[in-house]
């Protein structure tokens, strides 16, 4: 299957402080397991690992993110696909331990990105309360950035507006699931960047209890009809963070 975001990696200076910030909010616990290059800390949530936290790496931007993995059936294939689609490629295919091979991108306009091939296909899991169920794209062109990960993903789209939000262009998965959104950025100075969203059982709670953990909420507990409730909050670090009550 081709056309989905499977891994998140908060990308910090501060690991311990948050994996306090995540463990308070989301109950999300750490798992570390050896890598070559030293241990590789993960994040879980019940039984599943979902993601992980790494140290900020040398060359990387200071301030803590998100950086989502996009599965590829060829990382080496998928980097050269993406540098004639007008993307850059920031770290070349690497093995990442047993678990499979990775790159570090960015789209055309910057929006930074891993690309993924794992070393054995799993089918996905259904999102659950405590899990990443979105992914979501502010972008400086939208119609281009859909055509562009579209391409290198595998993704279909299908546009719609969304009333005062504008255009909203949702990616599908080959197998028809939808897995991730681009829209246009809300305001000149947002940035050109993905947002990941964790599921949980009450925006409202969620981003209440956000805020006493110092969070500053930049889209307050909104309702979209057919989709959910959702709030968008920037963690302590810095880094963003999308929350939806399907």
């Amino acid at each position: 299957m081709t056309g989905a975001f499977v891994w998140f990696e908060y990308v910090t200076q501060e690991t311990k402080k948050a994996q306090g910030f995540f463990g308070e909010l989301f109950g999300w616990g750490t798992r570390d397991v050896p890598m070559p290059e030293g241990a590789y800390s993960m994040i879980v949530s019940g039984e599943r690992t979902i993601g992980g936290s790494v140290q900020t790496p040398p060359g990387a931007p200071e301030a803590a993110h998100w950086l989502a993995h996009l599965r590829v059936a060829d990382v080496k294939a998928a980097s050269e696909q993406l540098s004639a689609l007008g993307g850059k490629l920031l770290k070349a295919p690497f093995k990442a331990g047993e678990f499979g091979t990775k790159a570090i991108a960015a789209d055309p306009d910057g929006g930074a990105f891993a690309l993924w091939q794992p070393s054995q296909s799993e089918p996905l899991p259904e999102p659950t309360n405590g899990t990443f169920c979105w992914n979501e794209l502010t972008a400086k062109r939208p119609a281009e950035a859909v055509k562009f990960y579209s391409a290198l993903g595998g993704f279909t789209s299908e546009t719609k507006e969304m009333g005062g939000m504008g255009a909203y262009s949702v990616l599908s998965s080959s197998d028809g699931v939808p897995r991730a959104g681009i829209m246009g950025q809300p305001m000149p100075e947002a940035p050109h960047a993905w947002t990941p969203y964790v599921q949980v059982a009450n925006a409202d709670k969620t981003a209440e209890r956000a805020k006493q953990l110092g969070a500053t909420i930049v889209m307050p507990p909104t309702t979209v009809e057919g989709v959910g409730r959702f709030a968008i909050l920037i963690d302590p670090q810095g880094a963003a963070l999308g929350i939806l009550q399907p």
